[in-house]
């Protein structure tokens, strides 16, 4: 239990911690940061300044869901089906969409890859079902 609880604040914080600073940030720094990673900014369009903010907020929403699921694994384990299978989706959608939009690979692939072994992770510390003592 104690290894799952680590891989969801792990999750939550990463994920939250990504994304976060592109929703407060003015438009200039979120520039600047993806020319420190090497990407290409998007034009300072106000629909897209709009859909990168609110992706960014819903990203770092999914952190603060990691987190939650961290506090009780067993109390919240139908959440964890939701998790693992967003993980997965967002893997295929990494790649899927980073292929079609002619990205470099290790971008895409990347966050493909982060999606698959958390999810991987998630299965393999997965909540037992604790069998209840049986009075005699």
């Amino acid at each position: 239990m104690k290894a799952l609880k680590t891989v969801l604040v792990v999750l939550g914080v990463l994920c939250f911690l990504s994304s976060a600073p592109a929703t407060v940030l003015p438009w200039s720094g979120v520039v600047r940061g993806l020319e420190a990673l090497g990407l290409q900014a998007p034009v300072g369009d106000a629909f897209v300044i709009y859909c990168v903010r609110l992706s960014s907020l819903a990203f770092a929403l999914i952190g603060i869901f990691f987190l939650i699921l961290a506090t009780d694994p067993l109390r919240y384990r139908p959440m964890l089906v939701l998790a693992v299978c967003g993980l997965w989706l967002m893997a295929a959608a990494a790649l899927v969409t980073g292929w079609l939009a002619q990205m470099q690979p290790r971008w895409y692939l990347g966050d493909f890859a982060a999606c698959l072994i958390a999810a991987v992770l998630l299965l393999v510390f997965w909540p037992r079902q604790v069998e209840p003592a049986v009075p005699q």
